[in-house]
């Protein structure tokens, strides 16, 4: 069946989150760049370690916006790093700053070309993903379906029905492109075909879930997609 909608993992897929976030971590809490580069990876995997645990509690889904400052906190205690309330907000406001990859807006604009709509599906709340959206230069995406709708977050399956449940669309006309493994492994499992940007030559856990299309980077991922 053709592609209707291609959806994109907005921090991962698109967004160059250690190379954005290093030089802002660097000079606003004075390390060097090597630190600087170990403090942001450990910042994003306790920020995505506790939008885990949150899947798993059966509560309420907490923020990724919480997810995220709790994860600075963490990483300001190991660091034993002391900050004020305004450095501390400046951080987080930077993760609405974060560039996208210098493919990421040709990618986007040639899937549009090909008459496909375009969404962002990610585990960002609302607010977050629609700060990020306006980083693009083409401005292109058509709907931006976030996690705090689906109650939580990848790769539980209620996010990748969101393009069914709000917007009509079938999996079977949904190509997902995805930036990390784990987002790979959901979109399979829920019955969505998905073109893996594998920009850290990283590896599938589980290899009963493998991308349908695996490429290094975003150039050139409308040639893999059916319209």
């Amino acid at each position: 069946m053709s592609t209707k909608l291609v959806t994109f993992d907005v921090y991962m897929a698109l967004l160059d989150i250690e190379g954005s976030l290093r030089p802002v971590v660097q000079e606003t809490l004075g390390l060097d760049a090597d630190i600087a580069s170990a403090f942001v990876r450990l910042w994003r995997t306790k920020q995505m370690e506790r939008a885990a645990i949150s899947n798993s509690l059966e509560r309420s889904r907490t923020s990724f916006g919480e997810c995220t400052a709790m994860a600075l906190d963490y990483c300001l205690g190991r660091y034993n790093i002391t900050i004020g309330a305004d450095t501390h907000s400046n951080l987080l406001f930077a993760w609405d700053k974060i560039k996208p990859w210098p493919d990421a807006d040709a990618a986007i604009a040639a899937v549009k070309a090909m008459g496909c709509q375009t969404a962002i599906l990610s585990n960002g709340d609302q607010r977050m993903l629609e700060a990020v959206a306006l980083n693009f230069s083409t401005q292109s995406f058509d709907h931006i379906l976030s996690s705090e709708t689906a109650g939580y977050y990848k790769p539980h399956p209620s996010i990748y029905n969101l393009p069914v449940s709000i917007l009509g669309i079938s999996k079977e006309n949904t190509v997902h492109i995805a930036g990390s493994p784990n987002d790979v492994l959901g979109a399979i499992a829920a019955g969505i075909q998905c073109i893996w940007s594998n920009r850290h030559g990283d590896l599938i856990l589980d290899p009963a879930f493998p991308p349908t299309h695996e490429i290094s980077n975003l150039t050139g991922v409308a040639n893999l997609i059916d319209a």
